[in-house]
């Protein structure tokens, strides 16, 4: 007998505990008393938490995990997260290999939620960076992480829409799911940090027996609390006042800064308060979002009890967590709402509670203008420093999309053509992944309508030019005069931005009317050059003739290196070029 096996089973299951689920089946073949200790309930627990951050909701995970250990089968639980893990993985290389059926694929991949999500970001963050398809695992994993975290963000508003029950840090938190790419900031760990603001107020204020204070009390304290931690507000200047990153909950929470609009910080406030018993809604005051505070049935603000009459309203008192700790008299509200010259039939409705829908909306157009804000001032964010403007932009498009009036079918039809155009747009240039959130919600928004049939027309489209392997486009007779080659870096001679070729035409081929507006007949070599389609370092997609084409060896920029990934699989920095992970429609590139 081996040594080990004289040892009493309970420091064999302190050696289990240090094993992983590889070796802990290895070690449950050696005898049968390690076999017994090794299928224990608790066992498989630990491997399931230690593996796994993230689950779908069905799982009830936090309910199992409060629950004994033996109610729960841990190991087939891990069994089926495991299975998951090898058949995403397994999909995932296959979508890497060619075009074809890769959105079918990465589609399926993301049809798993939160159950895959452990799984993608160990493929976004871990892949090293000498593996030979670096570029395209790194951004296909975001770009399934997308579709996972938008899919919950438009299930959030559908609900919303449907006056189902959401609470407001999660319908404006559906936002922050467009912006995430894998970082801190899921509707969780917002939920989660909002849990830990209120016990630590209710900690600070201990010794003042914070939860039998005054609601007036409590209401001051909250908001005192918050502010003095550097929360809900802008400290980096009127001028950044609009910046993007101040619309989003995950950046005012989890940001170096914590700055953000007064709407997103009274939404913070709300969210904490509400924790603690406090009876907070946001309201709709023009050009600046204040909380309503709600005194309890049969008492005041100020904790006394009072008569209830029949038709009676509670007692309000108004905050501006933005600007202050302190209490906003109602008079002075009043007064500015006449300086903005807001009929007097519309005071009531400003100063009291708003629905959530109104602030999902609000924060949809507050997003357009910090998005044209940053266009025109040409604050291109880098995506490691801040949101991605294409994807705040995108998230502006879905909710106006999903979002309607309830008592205006008329108007929300109105909006929805206005915004069909610009989604179907941004989803085809930057989201083509999106295909089957496309396909769940918008042909439905307009049926007996001519946008429908339209629409069943382009997904059809989309999916048959997913099926179907592209049309090779190899380098012979008069194709043999395009000088460049796929995966090839280079500045624009006149307008000096970067980019890099992904696909090219023996001549130009645009219509028409493009080619007389872009006055392609005044270049010096006309439209029978080589024109070449390009991705450009601020996302955008282009058509560029060759005589424009400067030819760069040097490394490109990390903008233009985490967008190469859907083109290429990784930089070869001896050739000074990509690699090409399209060879099956260039195939001598």
């Amino acid at each position: 007998m081996s040594p080990i096996f004289r040892l009493p089973d309970e420091l064999l299951e302190s050696i289990v505990a240090y094993l992983p689920p590889t070796a802990t089946l290895a070690f449950g073949t050696t005898a049968r008393r390690c076999n017994k200790i090794v299928y224990e309930p608790l066992v498989w627990r630990r491997h399931c938490v230690q593996t796994w951050k993230y689950w779908e909701s069905h799982h009830d995970i936090e309910e199992k995990l409060l629950s004994p250990p033996a109610q729960t089968r841990w190991r087939v639980l891990y069994n089926e997260r495991a299975r998951i893990d090898r058949e995403a993985t397994e999909l995932f290389d296959l979508a890497l290999l060619t075009q074809q059926n890769r959105y079918a694929r990465t589609e399926e991949i993301a049809a798993h939620g939160y159950d895959v999500k452990d799984l993608m970001l160990r493929v976004k963050n871990d892949t090293p960076d000498d593996a030979e398809d670096v570029l395209a695992r790194r951004y296909y994993a975001n770009a399934v992480l997308g579709q996972i975290h938008r899919t919950t963000a438009l299930e959030k508003w559908m609900r919303l829409q449907q006056r189902q029950m959401v609470r407001l840090e999660e319908v404006l938190g559906a936002y922050d799911l467009f912006v995430l790419s894998g970082q801190n900031g899921d509707l969780a760990d917002i939920d989660r940090e909002l849990d830990r603001l209120a016990m630590q107020v209710r900690e600070r204020y201990a010794e003042q027996d914070f939860d039998n204070l005054s609601v007036r009390r409590k209401a001051s304290l909250v908001a005192e609390y918050l502010r003095s931690a550097g929360l809900l507000a802008n400290n980096a200047g009127p001028e950044n006042y609009h910046a993007l990153r101040n619309n989003f909950l995950s950046m005012a929470l989890f940001g170096q800064q914590h700055t953000c609009l007064p709407l997103q910080a009274v939404a913070i406030y709300c969210a904490v308060a509400r924790r603690l018993g406090i009876n907070a809604k946001a309201s709709n005051y023009p050009q600046h979002v204040h909380a309503v505070i709600e005194a309890p049935s049969g008492m005041n603000l100020d904790g006394k009890h009072v008569m209830v009459m029949q038709d009676s309203e509670p007692e309000l008192m108004h905050m501006d967590p933005w600007r202050s700790h302190e209490e906003v008299p109602i008079e002075q509200l009043r007064l500015r709402l006449l300086q903005m010259g807001a009929p007097a039939h519309q005071h009531a409705q400003h100063l009291s509670a708003t629905t959530s829908l109104d602030l999902c909306l609000r924060t949809g157009r507050n997003i357009m203008t910090s998005v044209q804000e940053a266009r025109e001032h040409h604050r291109e964010h880098d995506h490691l420093s801040g949101p991605n403007i294409e994807a705040a932009w995108y998230s502006m498009l879905w909710s106006m999309m999903i979002l309607g009036d309830h008592n205006n079918s008329a108007s929300t039809l109105h909006r929805r053509r206005q915004c069909l155009p610009y989604l179907i747009e941004h989803f085809q240039a930057h989201f083509p992944e999106d295909i089957n959130l496309v396909e769940k919600y918008i042909p439905r928004m307009f049926e007996g309508e001519r946008e429908h049939t339209i629409l069943l027309h382009l997904i059809n489209e989309r999916r048959m030019d997913d099926r179907n392997k592209k049309a090779p486009t190899p380098r012979t007779g008069d194709c043999k005069n395009v000088k460049h080659r796929i995966g090839t870096h280079f500045r624009h001679k006149r307008y000096d931005y970067e980019g890099v070729i992904v696909g090219w035409d023996r001549r130009c081929s645009a219509e028409q009317r493009w080619i007389e507006q872009m006055r392609v007949d005044d270049l010096p070599r006309g439209r029978e050059q080589p024109f070449y389609n390009i991705v450009a370092d601020d996302k955008s997609v282009r058509y560029v003739a060759e005589e424009n084409i400067e030819v760069v060896r040097d490394e490109p920029s990390d903008m233009l290196m985490s967008l190469a990934g859907r083109y290429f699989n990784r930089w070869d920095a001896d050739a000074g070029e990509f690699v090409s992970n399209i060879r099956d429609e260039y195939p001598d590139d």
